[in-house]
């Protein structure tokens, strides 16, 4: 096995190697994306490749070869699926849905399979007790990780945005790991922040190299194994800790699905009204001269990153603590959701003043 700081500048490197390469022919792999910027959530103004997926695999596989451990191979072979289906819809036509919905249990399937666990506790004892239950257990389990799997690609919305979404939370979840002694979960974390931390080179601010679907979803897959191993070896860890890591795109999805049914809107249908999509329109509003939207995109992303890195500094902080966990579940929800009004009053009141 090779040095821990030598596994982690090979992984650096091969996931640099390829986005270069991917940079070099960008008008080869711009041309899949030009249905894209028409679409209804999109926040770019011309076709940008999006295999960005391909050098994340690249990294994550390279760190899996070098490193020795088995979780690794185990995971990214169950991720396989849903990588797939997303490249498909990175380079082809669009999907539709319910087979992305269904490849993404499928991976979950697999996992539960391979991996031989699947989640029996959320620490409601009445809920517990059901899970319990083989069939209510890996039904909840295909539900939790399918679920993630489509958070991650929610919530990829601005330059860089993803990036410090997934660093955030396997960097959380890696200190956890190494807290309980976890070698393999503290490998697989820690690699996968150095695969995120090359591509944020290339996607932020500019955003030349998009995630794609292949690398949102299959770095989901790849978030909710993490935390479901983790909670399955330590019965010490809360898992309100664990939701609250995940908090920023479990809630974010939560409250875009909850919005999109209260006005009628199909819940499948994309939008440009996520809390990162109205604070950076806020700021493109509110800024005392025009600004573009290649300005106000990375500004709006980088304004976002401590809203979603404060549930996972509290969630490493609270691990073995319920009350504490949960009590900050409660109050960053509600924090989100007023913080999410004020946002939308802020904006047309300026907006109102300028017309």
């Amino acid at each position: 096995m090779l040095p821990f700081f030598t596994v982690l500048g090979l992984v650096f490197l091969s996931t640099l190697f390829v986005l270069l390469v991917i940079n070099t022919n960008r008008k080869k792999f711009s041309k899949y994306s030009k249905r894209h910027v028409y679409a209804r959530q999109s926040s770019h103004s011309k076709p940008t490749p999006r295999v960005g997926g391909l050098a994340i695999a690249t990294g994550i596989l390279s760190g899996a070869l070098l490193s020795g451990y088995d979780i690794f191979a185990l995971i990214l072979w169950t991720t396989l699926p849903i990588f797939l289906v997303g490249l498909f819809e990175d380079l082809g036509p669009d999907t539709p849905p319910t087979i992305r919905l269904s490849v993404a249990a499928l991976s979950a399937i697999l996992a539960i399979l391979v991996l031989n666990t699947f989640i029996d506790r959320v620490g409601v004892q009445v809920i517990d007790t059901f899970l319990s239950i083989t069939i209510f257990g890996v039904a909840f389990t295909i539900f939790a990780s399918t679920g993630m799997t489509h958070a991650i690609n929610l919530i990829d919305g601005l330059n860089g945005l993803s990036s410090a979404v997934v660093i955030s939370i396997m960097g959380s979840f890696g200190l956890v790991a190494y807290t309980f002694g976890h070698e393999d979960l503290f490998m697989l974390n820690a690699v996968v922040c150095v695969a995120f931390i090359g591509f944020l080179l290339l996607n932020f601010p500019n955003g030349k190299i998009f995630l794609g679907d292949a690398g949102a979803y299959s770095i989901g897959h790849i978030i909710a194994w993490n935390a479901i191993i983790l909670a399955e070896r330590e019965p010490d860890i809360s898992p309100w800790a664990i939701l609250l890591i995940l908090l920023w795109p479990v809630f974010d999805t939560l409250f875009a699905i909850i919005r999109r049914f209260s006005t009628g809107e199909s819940i499948s249908k994309p939008d440009r009204l996520h809390f990162h999509h109205m604070l950076m329109r806020l700021i493109r509003v509110s800024a005392p001269t025009k600004i573009t939207t290649k300005k106000s995109n990375p500004i709006g992303s980088l304004a976002t990153w401590p809203f979603l890195m404060t549930p996972c500094i509290l969630g490493c902080v609270f691990i073995d603590n319920p009350k504490y966990a949960l009590l900050s579940i409660g109050l960053l929800c509600t924090f989100y959701i007023i913080t999410y009004r004020l946002l939308i009053d802020r904006a047309l009141r300026i907006r109102r003043l300028f017309n």
